[in-house]
């Protein structure tokens, strides 16, 4: 879908909706032609374009730029402790009201925008640190840098990350707010969403503690999650819980909500699911690079309805009656 024909879109709002599809990896000459098109229609389209490119390249956004040292950047770094600041500080540059607020903070997490590490929506990077160790950061994941005289350590704020720890004799410790983990070497992941803080070993053996309570271990094919406040200790299939890493998810017997939360971290929008169809439990493989087209594998298995509105609002909930498949 291009947005050729949303010339009436407010100049602000239509750059923001261009910069996703443009950044989005998959854009089409098409797409491409119908932007310059845009671009060109309007001066107000120029200047917008340019005023969000110049806004957002202390984001990152604007990769092809240095970070500057402008009255924007300042204000962000001093206002750092402050996350909700520093959003409203950030659309209030960019002359961005709230709508605009949530369609930017859908292609990048602008909440963690200051930390060390972040990635945009269905961006996945890797970060090389000086110990040796290698973090990949799956898509709007956020981190710190926490090295230390005698201690080497990462803070996840938020995301889902495979750390691979490079073998020294001090341990490398692992912070994700109730979550600590710590290993003299190992493949780990570690995911902290709002609705999972979880840790799983994949190679090596780790100590693993949430909170006050005794740490225990980690060892490969385990996910030691929270369940009602307590640890809980589950098996896994190794291959299955790092298929994100080539960009696949792998459900077997999963809700349809755990699904499309998977999903939600490579998707520019929003995706809202009809409570009815939560827990309805699914099998298959899902191309994460691709969350539409999973979206409508979801949608044909399972006879759930797939709506979608201007391209970043997708609506999923019971198909009709009479499009049930035959049992």
């Amino acid at each position: 879908m291009t947005r050729s024909a949303n010339h009436d879109d407010e100049p602000g709002e239509a750059a923001i909706g261009w910069m996703v599809e443009l950044c989005s990896g998959v854009t089409s000459e098409r797409q491409k032609r119908a932007f310059e098109s845009w671009l060109a229609a309007d001066s107000r389209h120029v200047e917008a374009w340019a005023q969000l490119q110049r806004g957002l390249a202390p984001c990152g956004l604007a990769a092809e730029q240095k970070l500057p040292a402008g009255r924007l950047r300042q204000q962000l770094v001093e206002r750092r402790s402050d996350r909700r600041a520093v959003l409203a500080g950030l659309m209030a540059a960019l002359g961005l009201g709230t709508a605009g607020a949530v369609v930017t903070d859908r292609f990048v997490p602008l909440g963690s925008l200051l930390a060390d590490h972040v990635t945009r929506t269905a961006e996945q990077t890797r970060v090389h640190l000086d110990d040796g160790s290698v973090v990949v950061m799956a898509p709007r994941t956020a981190l710190d840098i926490a090295y230390a005289p005698g201690r080497r350590g990462i803070r996840l704020i938020e995301g889902e990350v495979l750390l691979l720890v490079a073998s020294r004799a001090a341990p490398f410790r692992f912070d994700a707010g109730a979550l600590r983990l710590t290993a003299t070497s190992g493949r780990f992941l570690i995911e902290k969403r709002p609705d999972s803080l979880a840790a799983t070993g994949l190679e090596g053996t780790g100590q693993i503690a949430f909170a006050t309570q005794a740490s225990g271990p980690i060892g490969r094919g385990e996910r030691i999650g929270l369940r009602a406040g307590q640890p809980d200790r589950q098996p896994v299939e190794v291959e299955d819980a790092a298929a994100w890493l080539d960009g696949l998810l792998v459900a077997k017997n999963r809700p349809v909500a755990a699904i499309v939360d998977g999903l939600r971290p490579y998707f520019p929008g929003v995706i809202r699911l009809d409570p009815a169809v939560a827990e309805i439990r699914a099998t298959g493989v899902f191309p994460l690079r691709r969350p539409d087209d999973a979206l409508d594998i979801l949608g044909a298995s399972l006879n759930l309805s797939v709506t979608r509105v201007a391209h970043y609002w997708v609506a999923i909930g019971p198909g009709a009656p009479g499009d049930a498949r035959p049992g």
